[in-house]
């Protein structure tokens, strides 16, 4: 059985929605694993997925398993600096 393509997550556009509406979680996208979506989400908190997600800490991040994989949500709790 062929596996679909998940779309990939638009990290710009879900790190801006964030920060237009801090302590909401917002949907980053769905991943074919927890272990995927476990790793995405540490980077994010980390601020090291890219540069919309900095400083570290700002993000906090939730995995939610699936039947087909995990989903990550990140929320913008403001700049720790």
């Amino acid at each position: 059985m062929p596996r679909w393509k998940r779309p990939h997550a638009n990290h710009e556009l879900r790190a801006d929605d964030c920060r237009r509406h801090p302590g909401v979680w917002i949907e980053i996208g769905p991943y074919s694993s927890g272990y995927s979506a476990k790793s995405t989400a540490r980077h994010i908190n980390h601020g090291t997925l890219s540069h919309h997600y900095a400083p570290a800490g700002a993000f906090e991040t939730r995995v939610d398993l699936t039947d087909t994989g995990a989903t990550l949500y990140a929320r913008y709790i403001g700049d720790t600096a």
